[in-house]
């Protein structure tokens, strides 16, 4: 038999290694670029200055900032002792006046006068009336108070019925208006007539008028102003009239 001989790679082999080589190398190269690119991309300006679009800068950052700087705040002192003053609003209080008492007035007993004589008047007052007299017709005493009198004829001196006695005005702010007849209140004489004005004397100063008129309604004397008295004996004030045509 013969020996073999081992062969080396030939030249076929050598460039194989070689081709094989220049890859390897190019791969790696590539790989080192694709890095280098990939950690700083403006390198392809480097690599290719005729790019159509330049590329921006990258953004600069910050220094990174350290923990902040101590600064000294200066201290402040209050006083040893302090205390705050209130602000005082004077608050000005009207001086109370006195309202004055009221004092009663006594009213006067004197017989009332009448505020308005007629004149020409068919029927007038007798020269005495009116006047105070305590109500001698009934027994109610103090409980009571009103007007009461006669018509008198001067021709024949007897007394007038059927003739119409009207009293009007206001006692105590209350309104009245009342109407009795000559002869209805026989007690106080023939052709007496009567109004009750209250369950109590009260006096009063011409706030009610009296008038006589005939049976169709027209005034055959003027009306006649007179007063009241609050006193238990000047409970009745007596009217009495003079007819003289």
């Amino acid at each position: 038999m013969e020996d073999y001989e081992p062969r080396g790679p030939g030249i076929v082999g050598l460039f194989i290694n070689l081709l094989t080589l220049i890859v390897v190398v190019a791969t790696i190269g590539a790989g080192a670029a694709f890095g280098a690119i990939f950690l700083n991309p403006y390198l392809v300006e480097l690599a290719n200055p005729y790019l159509p679009v330049k590329l921006a800068p990258p953004p600069t950052l910050p220094p990174t900032l350290g923990p902040p700087t101590a600064t000294n705040t200066p201290e402040i002192y209050l006083p040893p002792t302090w205390t705050a003053t209130p602000t005082i609003t004077e608050t000005v209080t009207p001086t109370p006046t006195e309202t004055p008492v009221p004092t009663n007035t006594p009213t006067p007993t004197v017989t009332p006068a009448v505020s308005n004589t007629p004149s020409g008047a068919a029927v007038v007052p007798q020269p005495d009336s009116p006047k105070f007299t305590t109500n001698f017709a009934n027994t109610k005493a103090c409980q009571w108070m009103g007007v009461a009198g006669q018509v008198f004829d001067t021709k024949t001196n007897g007394a007038v019925t059927g003739l119409a006695v009207r009293i009007g005005g206001q006692l105590s702010s209350i309104p009245f208006d009342l109407t009795s007849l000559t002869g209805s209140a026989p007690a106080y004489g023939p052709g007496g007539y009567e109004f009750v004005l209250s369950d109590h004397p009260i006096a009063s100063t011409k706030t009610l008028w009296i008038q006589i008129l005939d049976t169709a309604g027209v005034p055959l004397s003027d009306r006649v102003y007179f007063d009241t008295s609050d006193k238990c004996s000047e409970n009745l004030v007596l009217f009495n009239w003079d007819q003289r045509r």
